[in-house]
């Protein structure tokens, strides 16, 4: 099945819109680092699909074996809690020579927030002077404990697990459904009425299931193939087919309702109705 989150980022790098640093947070750190070994390993093939890496040239070879050149992990060393400056300081050399194999290299840095303050201070130079080809992606699971100042020179990526409805009662996905299809086929509602609606009915859960939404809507965008679809039903096609939402907007709904999970995750409470109106309104 097609993970969200790494298609995300192979269109914004076959678009040539990478930032030089990536900022991954996640509740997961094994899921998250999954995604980020899936992508860094697709920017390194070198005869990738669309979607995938072949996992058969030399360069997947080198890196399912942990000795691609390009590709460098920064993590605690063994017996230690924190990342050390000792183990930023292994970038002096790594970053500054030109890539043996691929096209770029890769820094793949986590739990980014297990770095002491000299740790964090070297890699900051780093991200302030960033290198040509030269990708850096961290991973957290506690952003908010990290520098202030390394968060502001990174994109922030919200990386969730895709969820599952199997055995669920899914009547306010077909509502959320039915309503989008009132919204954006017909008009003859208001963002403003839906979302009071949803967040009278399901306080608790209408973003996960309007994330449910956003995730096929954008998948079928991608693949135009209806089998693949993994929440909405043929009776709700004509909203896939007949939509003009642009998968840029899409994209925009779907990062903004992740980023309101992570808040809610994180011991926030923003006002849900304000949240929503923001997302279809933006």
């Amino acid at each position: 099945m097609k993970n969200l989150v790494l298609a995300k980022l192979q269109a914004l790098s076959l678009n040539g819109s990478l930032p030089h640093a990536w900022l991954f947070v996640s509740t997961d750190l094994a899921h998250n680092l999954q995604v980020a070994k899936q992508f860094s390993q697709w920017l390194l093939c070198t005869n990738k699909q669309a979607t995938l890496a072949c996992g058969s040239c030399k360069q997947c070879y080198l890196f399912a074996a942990d000795s691609h050149p390009d590709f460098c992990i920064i993590t605690p060393a063994e017996k230690q809690s924190a990342i050390l400056i000792d183990e930023i300081r292994t970038l002096n050399e790594f970053i500054p020579s030109k890539p043996q194999l691929a096209d770029r290299k890769i820094v793949l840095l986590y739990p980014a927030e297990k770095m002491n303050k000299q740790a964090a201070n070297a890699l900051l130079k780093n991200l302030e002077e960033p290198v040509t080809n030269v990708l850096f992606i961290l991973l957290t699971t506690h952003s908010r404990l990290l520098l202030k100042t390394i968060v502001s020179r990174c994109q922030i990526l919200p990386v969730t697990n895709d969820k599952c409805v199997v055995g669920q009662d899914i009547a306010p996905l077909k509502k959320i459904l039915s309503d989008l299809h009132t919204l954006w086929l017909t008009s003859s509602v208001t963002p403003v009425e839906l979302v009071e609606q949803w967040v009278k009915q399901w306080p608790n859960e209408v973003l996960y299931w309007f994330e449910l939404v956003l995730t096929d809507m954008i998948l079928y965008q991608y693949t135009r193939n209806l089998q693949l679809l993994r929440y909405i039903s043929e009776r709700d096609q004509a909203l896939l087919l007949n939509s003009q939402v642009p998968i840029q907007r899409l994209w925009s709904m779907l990062d903004q309702t992740r980023q309101v999970q992570f808040w809610l995750g994180n011991g926030h409470k923003p006002n849900m109705q304000l949240a929503l109106e923001n997302i279809i309104l933006h």
